[in-house]
């Protein structure tokens, strides 16, 4: 891809977009691959050899994160909570050639997305299901490993309890979590000539994933409510006792979901992200930032997907159909075998009426059966049964929200009573509770 700039009034202007997907760009230059391969000391042929031009093959994916990284480019001026200096802004293609002593491809470590030792990286099959600006923050995270920066045990989050080093003790620490983040910070507030889509994405990452990797927390979240309108175009979010308009993602037979940083439209086969902090979506993007990103290890349809926390812990489970259930093992990088269960589920709740949270599936009976995180299998039925006139349940400010079939909202009152909730302005068909951080400002 050409790139021209011009000086204008001591500014430089960038005359086109870098691409924030791997079909989007073009071939690459002979002569510049070659730099790349000697500035980065590449084994090509562990990606499958010197491939210019087709992104399905791993060398050319390295070969436009590189473009990108080489070629990106950042204004001056703005604040971020993320943004410190711990790199030179557009520096970063010269500090990761010094940090980098070699690049292969590599299948050893399945947990890991890549590692580096002594500055050279090995890029793991979780690299390579990445989009663009997931394997450029990855590259730029294990550079920062060079200079001896070390994970710590994560004190919550998915690897909380884990024998594995995954975490940063804080953001001051300047380590490779703060490096990546800050890197994602810097797209999405002053890049001056990334892709929309890709400053959307820096955005969605830097809050997806800068909300549990340092034990030490460096962004907060508090609660907001995410309700899906019924003619599913939009979704109205309200946070601070105030009601915005957000873009969904248009996909059919597709429901809610909360997820790690903030919710995506659930079709039964992928997850596609909704951008909470801006007025608009460019297009669908999806979700690989939250852990529904395991979807894509299996095309088959499934019944349910779920990411949640149950403090300190953060778990992912599917279910193939509705008797069966599966955890994610974070150390092992792969699903627990199934269990199966005595019930067939009719569908899943993360809250109930009675103000519980966690993972409850309800049979064709209405009744409730908690999942036992501890245990993965059911715990005995509640006493509370579904009622069948509810759609959703979530919570706001301490009380209790019920989403029903007539498409509105009701409050529940400590006393039973329910009535009408008053920042619920449209008729919905889905709500759930989602974390909203303050890494980034919500747009009016």
């Amino acid at each position: 891809m050409l790139l021209l700039s011009v000086i204008l009034s001591g500014m430089m202007v960038w005359a086109q977009d870098l691409p924030s997907k791997d079909p989007d760009f073009s071939c690459t230059n002979q002569a510049t691959a070659q730099q790349y391969v000697r500035d980065f000391n590449i084994d090509t042929s562990s990606f499958g050899g010197m491939e210019l031009c087709n992104s399905k093959v791993d060398t050319k994916k390295l070969f436009n994160d590189l473009e990108v990284i080489q070629k990106g480019h950042f204004n001056s001026f703005g604040n971020n909570v993320f943004i410190r200096g711990f790199i030179p802004a557009n520096n970063y293609y010269s500090w990761m050639k010094d940090q980098t002593r070699g690049i292969e491809r590599g299948q050893d470590v399945p947990y890991a997305t890549a590692y580096n030792r002594g500055g050279y990286f090995t890029m793991q099959d979780g690299w390579t299901q990445l989009s663009t600006l997931g394997r450029v923050g990855t590259v730029v995270h294990e550079a920062r490993h060079t200079d001896g920066y070390r994970h710590v045990p994560c004190s919550y989050g998915p690897y909380q309890g884990a024998y594995l080093d995954g975490c940063d003790t804080d953001y001051d620490y300047a380590g490779s979590h703060a490096i990546e983040m800050e890197y994602y910070a810097r797209v999405s507030v002053l890049g001056s000539n990334f892709h929309p889509v890709y400053k959307t994405m820096a955005r969605l990452m830097g809050i997806a994933r800068g909300n549990f990797v340092f034990n030490k927390p460096v962004i907060s979240e508090k609660e907001g409510i995410l309700a899906l309108n019924q003619n599913g175009t939009q979704a109205d979010l309200i946070v601070d006792d105030q009601v915005v308009q957000r873009d969904v993602p248009q996909v059919q037979s597709a429901i809610l979901k909360r997820t790690s940083f903030g919710g995506a439209m659930f079709d039964g086969q992928k997850a596609y992200a909704i951008e909470l902090y801006g007025q608009h979506m460019q297009e669908n993007i999806d979700d690989s930032y939250s852990y529904y990103k395991l979807l894509t290890r299996d095309k088959a349809p499934i019944f349910d997907f779920e990411e949640f926390d149950v403090a300190p812990k953060r778990f992912v489970l599917q279910m193939t159909d509705n008797q069966h259930l599966q955890f994610f093992n974070f150390p092992e990088g792969d699903w627990d075998s199934p269990t199966t269960l005595p019930i067939q589920a009719q569908r899943s709740a993360t809250r109930l009426e009675n103000g519980q949270a966690g993972y409850f599936l309800i049979d064709n009976q209405g009744l409730i059966y908690p999942v036992n995180t501890r245990t993965h299998a059911l715990d005995q039925a509640l006493s509370l049964k579904w009622d069948p006139s509810l759609v959703d349940v979530a919570s706001y400010n301490g009380k209790t929200l019920l989403l029903k079939k007539d498409g509105l909202i009701y409050e529940k009152g400590s006393n039973g009573s329910e009535s009408l909730w008053s920042f619920g302005k449209n008729h919905y068909s889905s709500m759930i509770n989602t974390p909203v951080y303050n890494g980034f400002t919500v747009e009016k």
